[in-house]
């Protein structure tokens, strides 16, 4: 994917399962596990899909994913890698998941977690996906993100 970005405001979005992407605006998942690699690097959208990865849920017993459908923060993306055995067992506490890797996976970097003040519903979609300008205007129409000082006109 070839989008330019700047890089507090991405265009493009990646849907994950809850608790996942909650633990990714919380900034304590630093790695995405994904079976296909990108060549894109910026920011994204971090997307909470509509179904929860129930299995895991129990895993993190303080995070609660409170929100399904929509958009709830951003994230850079820095470096894609494949995994080895050895890089699996090494990264696992900034991917976070239990067990054996998956066959082909990939780990994307991510950094610089940001939530927003207010979740916005948004359709997901399979892989980086697009988002319109009526979307990225309602980011800013609904506050931001936390932490950011707010222009008021």
């Amino acid at each position: 994917m070839n989008l330019s970005t700047d890089p507090e405001r991405p265009q493009v979005a990646l849907s994950i399962r809850q608790p996942w992407a909650e633990l990714i605006v919380s900034g304590r998942k630093t790695i995405e596990v994904r079976t296909w690699t990108t060549d894109y690097r910026g920011a994204v959208f971090i997307h909470a899909s509509k179904s929860v990865a129930e299995e895991f849920v129990p895993l993190f017993p303080d995070v609660i994913p409170t929100y399904l459908g929509g958009l709830i923060g951003i994230v850079n993306v820095v470096s894609v890698e494949s995994f080895s055995q050895a890089t699996w067992s090494r990264l696992r506490p900034g991917h976070l998941v239990p067990g054996p890797m998956p066959k082909g996976a990939f780990g994307w970097k991510l950094e610089k977690a940001k939530r927003l003040v207010h979740p916005l519903p948004v359709r997901g979609q399979l892989g980086l996906f697009p988002l319109s300008e009526q979307v990225l205007s309602q980011v800013q129409l609904k506050g931001g993100f936390k932490g950011e000082a707010q222009q008021r006109d």
